[in-house]
């Protein structure tokens, strides 16, 4: 059931009207809301992650008794072989065949049926940070399993995050019964599902068919489309997923629940420890409290530093998906976060770097994306010999030809930034925006705008749903 469905939103219509009507019964209508919408996707998945939810909450009621760690290492590993066996044991199979030269006779078997449960990785993630929240004593266990469940199951996130952790939503999931309706915040909660349904249906989805040719065809490239293909797939990817991200939180402010915002601008980041602050943010500030801090990476010497955030990066990829294509692009981030360190380092010992200042700046930026936009060919190639076929024509001079450029295709992308510098600037001046929007634009007009922005969504959805990239992960 994707976001953008009829299904869904008659489910979210309904369990609105539910949940403001009945204030005492507002975790149990969450409850069931979750569960009926994981449900769709498959009822045998739904008890798989009831029972690893009930068995997570039982063991973090005990994990600060004498038997607390072996609690603590009991949820934690069923939670993760839970997402190695329908995550990665095909990919660990086939690359343990490969080097050994064996044949585990697997390709028969149930292993190649299985379908992947709705956002594993992240329910998974969310799921582990609170076990480990409560053994360092920063989290107090949830007494109530109902709330337990409604954290790690709450339907607008599921599937694609944020990662939110306890100490941020349970706080709220418990006040629910005595919040108020609040006009404001579920008119903006409307405001945020409009924009991000915006984004997936009028450009995501859009660009979704021609990248498709352009990444299936890399044998017949040429530079231009080569670029072309890489910035077009970078554009999809940001509408696709900030777009989800930006009706979750929406979804969220419906229900008076303020969620973790998990972008802020990324493709307007001068390097790449300034990326990884606004792509992603719950996943990143994940890797970086669960694995790089706990390797010792903020205390420890340069080169320790270093090689932890080298695997801190690559876990990232390979969370992303088991192939290889997916681990050697959170390398390459690895590598350029390396690389923008010693940079640091390099430019407090030496005064011949640059200072910084406008110029220099914009200089960064401008480099930073388009080292970007070459990782991210990794992302979305079939393969790694696509995706070093593509890097082929893109990097190499021979492979360049004036003739082959279109204007056209740049004018896109150029469309593209700008859109993406306009909501930079929308969400920096929401507050007059919306100020605007309200007491001064009179209210017919406000009503013709939301029939127009309706009427163009119903044209370009086409009676077609396309699914969100993340929730593939």
């Amino acid at each position: 059931m994707v976001f953008q469905s009829l299904e869904f939103l008659l489910l979210l219509v309904l369990t609105l009207i539910v949940y403001y009507l009945w204030p005492k019964g507002r975790l149990y209508c969450l409850a069931i809301a979750n569960a009926f919408f994981y449900g769709v996707g498959g009822l045998g998945y739904l008890v798989l992650f009831f029972l690893l939810a009930l068995i997570t909450y039982f063991s973090s009621l005990h994990l600060k008794g004498k038997r607390g760690k072996i609690f603590f290492l009991l949820a934690l590993g069923l939670n993760l072989a839970n997402l190695l066996f329908f995550k990665y044991s095909l990919f660990i199979l086939n690359n343990l065949e490969r080097f050994l030269g064996l044949s585990f006779g697997y390709q028969n078997s149930v292993l190649t049926r299985l379908v992947l449960p709705l956002g594993i990785s992240f329910y998974t993630f969310q799921i582990i940070a609170y076990l480990v929240d409560i053994r360092r004593d920063r989290l107090a266990p949830c007494r109530s399993f109902l709330l337990f469940w409604v954290f790690v199951s709450f339907f607008a996130l599921v599937s694609s995050g944020p990662i939110m952790r306890g100490e941020k939503l349970l706080p709220q999931l418990e006040r629910v019964k005595e919040q108020p309706f609040n006009s404001r915040q579920f008119k903006s909660g409307l405001y945020l599902l409009g924009l991000g349904l915006s984004k997936k249906i009028l450009f995501a989805d859009l660009l979704s068919p021609r990248v498709a040719a352009y990444f299936s065809s890399a044998p017949y490239l040429n530079s231009y489309q080569a670029w072309l293909a890489a910035y077009l797939f970078t554009f999809q990817l940001y509408f696709d997923f900030s777009g989800y991200s930006d009706m979750a939180l929406g979804i969220g402010r419906l229900f008076g629940l303020h969620l973790t915002r998990n972008f802020s601008s990324p493709y307007l980041s001068a390097n790449p420890t300034d990326f990884w602050k606004r792509w992603h943010i719950s996943l990143s500030s994940w890797i970086r409290d669960y694995i790089y801090i706990p390797l010792g990476g903020s205390k420890k010497g340069l080169s320790r530093q270093l090689i932890y955030l080298f695997i801190a990066m690559t876990v990232s990829g390979f969370w992303h998906g088991a192939a290889w294509t997916f681990i050697i692009w959170g390398m390459y981030h690895g590598i350029l976060l390396i690389a923008h360190k010693l940079y640091l380092v390099m430019k407090k010992r030496f005064s011949f770097f640059p200072k910084g200042g406008r110029i220099y700046h914009l200089a960064s930026v401008f480099i930073f994306f388009h080292l970007t936009v070459i990782g991210w060919v990794f992302f979305r190639a079939q393969g790694l010999t696509n995706a070093l076929l593509i890097l082929k024509k893109m990097l190499l001079v021979n492979h360049f030809s004036p003739s082959d450029f279109r204007p056209l295709g740049l004018g896109l992308v150029a469309f593209f930034y700008l859109l993406h510098l306009g909501e930079f600037w929308l969400r920096k001046n929401q507050e007059k925006f919306f100020q605007f929007w309200q007491q001064k634009l009179p209210a017919p007009l406000r009503a013709l705008a939301y029939t127009l922005v309706l009427l163009v969504l119903i044209l370009f959805t086409k009676g077609t749903e396309s699914g969100f990239i993340y929730a593939q992960f």
